[in-house]
């Protein structure tokens, strides 16, 4: 153990005393509340790299005249024009576009707009939202719905609101909140396992092929090596995380501030915006904006998911960077990794794939309860559905699966590790690995 200890400190501190290290470990949340604020000014701004699109309505029945709203970038215009004309004054730049419109309504199923360029679907979509609205108010109106009574009617609005039965009680919750903290976890976990397990690889072959390994296997074994390499990167990878919630935390309400200030941010637009905002979940709750997402936040149980987040990341880790070290093990260079990374990686980008779809929108389906007990899946799967509420039976069945799991690869890795690092100008088959399994020392 103790040099298991020596090796893991070893690979710490050269890796923490890397510039390169200590400038994108302060760098990248500075970067990602940037990226952040950009990507808060132009969701609130949808429009502003968009040129104006004029509009001309051909309507040879009159019914959509000075009915038809303009937006930020879509404005309409209604002529009585021929089709050559439109088409002359298209080609001129005049009209984005021609639609039109025939006289009688009961013909108007299927328009044609004439353009240049096709128009994105975000454009078609606003002009026949604003088509059919017109039309089906109009036909209530035919047949004697009073206007006020109609406006009353678009407007009716329904939102539930989750109350959740307890062993303490009735608890509110918010399926769209819950959703984006496991989301959240299921992704850092993901992306962490594939950063710092390509960094456990990476550091194999580089020790492999300088022949520094020879020189350290003299005073340790391949085991304690393989071990002390991986601990001592998943302690980097902790520092750095940690490093990175801190700053990204300190530096999002000054940072998000200067972005607005420097793109000049309308504060209304801001607060329509957060007034308005929707987070798409089970029930399609609305978060009451901002103000109102940070309070449902308060409400989860961060001390559990905080553990579970930390458990499943080491143990995630620990599965597949043991898988890692072993692949960079067995083979001189990097390029020859891809044969052997690909059917090591694909349940683990299955099981992101699955999170965002089926796990999400079933997290106690047999599928995702299945997928949380599996040890190659359940560190994405299982943080996922952590914040829907897990019987306790569960998490600790996915908790003993992982532990026997990465005890398991860890074995198994050794087993090649112990061959492999000694292996040189040759890439070994598949066959080869098995054979490396039950070799005797």
């Amino acid at each position: 153990m103790k040099k298991i200890w020596l090796v893991s400190k070893r690979e710490f501190l050269t890796r923490v005393k890397k510039k390169s290290f200590l400038v994108m470990t302060l760098l990248s949340p500075l970067l990602i509340v940037l990226f952040y604020g950009i990507i808060f000014y132009f969701s609130i701004n949808k429009d502003v790299t968009d040129s104006v699109k004029t509009i001309c309505v051909v309507d040879a029945g009159n019914h959509f005249n000075k009915q038809l709203k303009n937006s930020k970038t879509i404005h309409f215009d209604f002529r009585e024009i021929t089709h050559k004309e439109a088409i002359d004054r298209i080609e001129a730049g005049l009209y984005y576009a021609v639609i039109e419109v025939p006289e009688e309504l009961k013909e108007i199923k299927t328009l044609e707009i004439l353009c240049i360029e096709q128009p994105s679907l975000g454009t078609l979509d606003y002009i026949e939202t604003q088509m059919q609205s017109v039309i089906r108010n109009s036909k209530l109106a035919s047949n004697g719905i009073n206007q006020d009574l109609l406006n009353e009617i678009n407007q009716t609005t329904v939102q539930l609101k989750t109350l959740k039965i307890t062993d303490t009680g009735v608890e509110k919750g918010n399926s769209g909140v819950t959703t984006f903290i496991g989301f959240i976890g299921a992704f850092l976990i993901y992306l962490f396992i594939f950063l710092y397990g390509v960094q456990v690889m990476r550091g194999v072959i580089e020790e492999k092929t300088n022949r520094i390994v020879e020189l350290i296997i003299s005073s340790v074994r391949p085991f304690q090596l393989m071990m002390g390499k991986i601990m001592g990167i998943a302690m980097v990878g902790l520092t750095q995380f940690v490093i990175w919630v801190v700053l990204v935390v300190v530096l999002s309400a000054p940072v998000s501030q200067l972005v607005m200030n420097l793109l000049d941010v309308n504060p209304e637009i801001i607060a329509q915006a957060q007034t308005q905002s929707q987070i798409s979940g089970a029930g399609q709750e609305s978060i009451g904006g901002l103000g109102g997402f940070i309070a449902d936040l308060g409400q989860f149980n961060f001390l559990l998911i905080g553990g579970m987040f930390l458990f499943f990341f080491i143990s995630g880790y620990l599965f597949y960077g043991s898988l890692f070290a072993a692949i960079g093990s067995a083979v001189d260079n990097e390029t020859d990794t891809q044969q052997f990374m690909f059917p090591i990686t694909m349940p683990l980008i299955f099981a992101f794939v699955l999170a965002q779809s089926s796990v999400v929108n079933s997290p106690n389906s047999s599928l995702s309860v299945w997928l949380s007990m599996i040890p190659f899946t359940s560190p994405v799967v299982m943080m996922v559905r952590l914040p829907f509420g897990v019987p306790q039976w569960q998490i600790l069945a996915s908790m003993a699966s992982m532990i026997v799991g990465f005890i398991f690869t860890v074995w198994l890795a050794s087993r090649i590790y112990r061959i492999g690092i000694l292996t040189f100008g040759k890439k070994p088959t598949y066959r080869e690995i098995w054979r490396w399994l039950f070799m005797s020392n």
